[in-house]
């Protein structure tokens, strides 16, 4: 990452790739998809591909937690590492399962 750090939320809605940065989490996905017009419940939320950058500052390591898939296509990667910034040595890909 940058040495701001890029954070946020992402999400793809079929081929459509849509990014919110945020250096605290103001947002969750469901405000935010309130705010840009995805759904923000029930089946048509779940089928959504979305997930979140982070960095932790404790072991230097930076995340990308994804909801919807067991892994992100090479193309989706790129789409994320390119737009947040990622520095890919320290990148660390994490299906996620709990709410947040």
């Amino acid at each position: 990452m940058s040495k701001a750090g890029h954070q946020g939320l992402f999400a793809f809605d079929g081929e459509t790739f849509h990014h919110h940065f945020q250096e605290t989490p103001e947002l969750d996905h469901v405000n935010w998809f309130e705010k840009i017009g995805l759904p923000s419940a029930g089946p048509e939320y779940d089928a959504l591909l979305r997930g979140k950058v982070w960095e932790d500052l404790d072991t230097d390591q930076v995340f990308v937690g994804f909801y919807g898939t067991a892994f992100l296509s090479n193309r989706r990667y790129e789409q994320i590492v390119k737009t947040f910034g990622v520095d890919e040595e320290r990148l660390v890909e994490k299906m996620l399962t709990e709410a947040y």
